[in-house]
């Protein structure tokens, strides 16, 4: 079996994160959507105030996973939460318990962090939330809504 190691990416590896981002864009079918570039990759993931973090997954010496994540909050218990945004694994290395893997450092640094939970959006049709599921994570009841676009800027002005 191939060794699986996992490293927080570094400001070099902004392209690497890019294109697994590009292609789990690809894989979700919201490549149209994918706007994302290398200098907002280096910025919002590597600059002086990173927005999230990025963690590669490593088969073989090559990359072949990756999870972004970013700290919550809940106010109700006055507690730290993280929010996966990504957790992607290669297609050729699906299979390897690489995306375990990584919801398992998902998992440690909230622990280390004093998180009282991690939160994550699946698409109802995906068919990783089966995967989700084997590992124990649950729906929560709630549902995920969101508010952009054209509606954004008309709330906004009010």
């Amino acid at each position: 079996m191939t060794a699986v190691t996992v490293r927080q990416a570094e400001f070099q590896d902004a392209a690497i994160v890019l294109e697994m981002e590009r292609s789990l864009a690809r894989f979700l079918k919201h490549e149209e959507g994918f706007k994302a570039t290398l200098a907002d990759v280096e910025r919002d993931g590597f600059g002086d105030a990173p927005r999230y973090e990025a963690w590669l997954a490593e088969a073989g010496g090559k990359p072949t996973g990756l999870l972004t994540l970013f700290a919550t909050y809940s106010t109700f218990k006055a507690k730290p939460c993280l929010f996966i945004d990504s957790l992607y694994v290669e297609e050729s290395a699906r299979g390897l318990g690489i995306g375990a893997i990584l919801m398992r450092k998902a998992c440690q640094l909230a622990v280390e962090r004093d998180c009282i939970r991690v939160d994550l959006n699946v698409l109802d049709w995906n068919p990783a939330r089966q995967f989700y599921g084997s590992l124990g994570i649950q729906e929560n009841g709630e549902v995920c809504m969101s508010v952009s676009g054209e509606t954004l800027r008309r709330l906004a002005e009010g």
